[in-house]
């Protein structure tokens, strides 16, 4: 069932489609549209300005027309025109009472099945390093985004492509062989390994003919079954991910499958893929000039799909290089044929980990396991870097070549612009992330809520600690999240950890408010009277019967922002609903509406704060 305002737009379109037939104007159905309004009535259509484009007449004239005929629902107290516009104006206690009914049935948040799975592909940090702020960036939008996805109806798998092969964990193995080393047990897996990485691109700089041929050495080596690099590189790989997972479930995040670069080689998924475009004539290999030997793509005989490629300077693409070795891209289209079953899954799965804190484990590729049914996708999010973008339109391309348009419709690029520091931008290879990983935020944050919450709030030592961290999540998530994600984020101590109106916390102290008013309320019994409705509570409830909508949107549009910006919205409406409407002080006949309106911002608050995967404290 849908969403409250869903249903009232449905039931106005209808309306609008039947007027407009009536009064003798042809209008598709796909095209009467009614969408929520806040400056002129509470719901618009713009029917009348686009039967007036088709038609040559005056806007204005035709909307009259159709308004006149519209058998409107009895919610609907005056029907008004601005500019063309169809406007329609709400009865307050009407509208009250059809959302106190939709409220009581199954709450404000009412999400239709989708019967659609969707793999949500995030995180994909290079398994030799921490997670830096950069990275928090995209495992916040994924998390979010998979939460989205579910709150929406999907069914939704979470997933993470392990890069165990590329030249970073090359890079990492030969330093470690090089100098001998073993993992300090004093410090954790990641950041050792991170620091040591830092060391190691400071010696190929100074060394760099000499290092380049040595890494290359090691490169080839990884991809063989047998090889002291396959198995070392196996090795620290794994507890990288260990350790990089204890960071996750810090900040609340899990995933459901890890898919490892090496296993996708050994099982000649990449062949196999690459049998596919070659025969579709996506890919060719090159038999002569600068590609010669490498099997590539030519983007110009790409056909339409290719002009938003205009920026490359380079139309080639190669996908496997003269010495063998594949790129990135090519792996990433054998591995979305795996996700949408072009290619069968032959893969082996262990558990990674047998129990995430939210109660499920953790499957991984692994040679050593066991077959495991997961089904394939009906579409995919992948939540990666803006600067990724091309490669993911030629990916397109590649599904477009071999008949699979519908599968190049369902992937799902989310692309997020970088996290900078106010020095400049991050990088894994000069070691600027230090002090400002993932792990590095939440200890600062942490503190700096400690303090706040001893100064302000009587706690018990435990639930001080508890809350302390709840706030601090909030905090960083809050702040990440609520840009656009295509905006550069310039990483700022004391924007992350904004406890202020506006932020994550002040977002909890707003539900924790609505709490304590249904506690100390929770012995009155009084039926809510709708015969006297005033502003505050009807902008109220009118912002609360969005809910799904808000939900609906961001799932649409890849953005957890209007999540962010929905809650500030509601949260805003409700601290002028609480001054200007006593709830427990009110006149009785009041009391039992404003309680049950109460109800509705509490649980809608806590729903929306969950998406963001921030915890809706009950008490600060």
């Amino acid at each position: 069932m849908e969403s409250l305002f869903s249903e009232i737009k449905a039931e106005l379109a209808d309306a609008l489609l039947k007027a407009a037939k009536s009064s003798g104007y042809q209008a598709a159905e796909s095209s009467v549209t009614v969408e929520e309004s806040r400056a002129f009535g509470d719901a618009s259509s713009a029917i009348a300005l686009k039967i007036a484009k088709q038609t040559k007449s005056n806007p204005v004239d035709v909307a009259k027309k159709i308004a006149s005929a519209v058998k409107s629902p009895e919610y609907v107290t005056k029907i008004t025109i601005e500019n063309g516009f169809i406007n329609f104006h709400f009865g307050k206690t009407q509208f009250m009472d059809l959302m106190l009914n939709h409220a009581t049935l199954e709450r404000t948040l009412r999400p239709v099945p989708k019967d659609r799975r969707v793999i949500v592909e995030f995180i994909g940090v290079n398994p030799n390093k921490p997670w830096h702020i950069g990275h928090l960036r995209n495992a916040l939008i994924g998390d979010c985004l998979a939460n989205v996805y579910a709150a929406a109806g999907y069914t939704v798998e979470r997933m993470n492509y392990i890069d165990d092969l590329g030249l970073q964990v090359a890079e990492t193995i030969w330093w470690y062989q090089k100098n001998k080393l073993v993992p300090p047990q004093d410090k954790k897996f990641d950041t050792a390994m991170g620091e040591e990485y830092v060391k190691a691109n400071s010696y190929i700089a100074a060394h760099e003919e000499e290092a380049k041929k040595e890494v290359a050495k090691v490169l080839s080596l990884m991809e063989q079954d047998g090889t002291y690099e396959s198995k070392f590189g196996r090795e620290i790989v794994y507890q990288c991910l260990a350790a990089q997972c204890q960071t996750a479930f810090a900040f609340g995040i899990y995933q459901d499958i890890m898919v490892w670069e090496s296993d996708i080689v050994h099982e000649k998924l990449l062949q196999k893929s690459l049998e596919i475009l070659k025969r579709s004539g996506f890919a060719r290999l090159e038999a002569e000039g600068d590609f010669k030997g490498c099997i590539v793509i030519n983007l110009k005989e790409a056909g339409e799909g290719a002009k938003g490629l205009s920026g490359l300077t380079n139309m080639m693409k190669v996908l496997i290089k003269s010495d063998g070795n594949a790129t990135y891209l090519a792996k990433d289209i054998a591995f979305h044929m795996l996700k949408f079953g072009v290619l069968d899954d032959n893969f082996k799965y262990s558990k990674f980990i047998q129990k995430q804190p939210n109660g499920k484990p953790v499957y991984t590729t692994s040679p050593e396991g066991q077959k495991v049914k997961f089904e394939t996708a009906e579409a995919t999010v992948n939540v990666i870097d803006v600067r990724q973008s091309h490669p993911k339109t030629i990916m397109r391309l590649a599904f477009e070549s071999i008949g699979k348009k519908e599968i190049a419709n369902n992937i799902n690029h989310v692309a997020y612009g970088e996290v900078e520091l106010e020095s400049g931008g991050l990088s894994g290879r000069k070691g600027n992330w230090i002090g400002y990983s993932a792990d590095d935020i939440l200890h600062e944050a942490v503190t700096r809520s400690r303090k706040l919450i001893t100064s302000r709030f009587n706690f018990e030592a435990a639930e001080r600690e508890k809350v302390a961290k709840a706030v601090a999540l909030a905090a960083i998530k809050f702040e990440f999240l609520k840009y656009g994600i295509e905006k550069k984020i310039v990483f700022s101590w004391d924007k992350a950890l904004n406890f202020e109106g506006g932020s994550g916390p002040y977002h909890q102290y707003m539900h924790a408010r609505a709490n304590r008013i249904l506690e100390e309320g929770a012995g009155i019994r009084s039926k809510p009277d709708t015969s006297e409705i005033n502003d505050y509570e009807f902008r109220l409830v009118k912002l609360l019967s969005f809910a799904q909508e808000m939900v609906e949107k961001s799932c649409q549009e890849g953005k957890p922002n209007v999540i962010t910006d929905y809650l500030n919205e509601l949260s805003s409406e409700f601290a002028k609903f609480y001054e200007n409407c006593p709830v427990l002080k009110a006149e009785e006949k009041k009391i039992g509406l404003r309680l049950e309106i109460t109800r509705m911002f509490k649980e809608t608050s806590a729903t929306m704060l969950g998406l963001l995967g921030i915890e809706a404290l009950s008490r600060m």
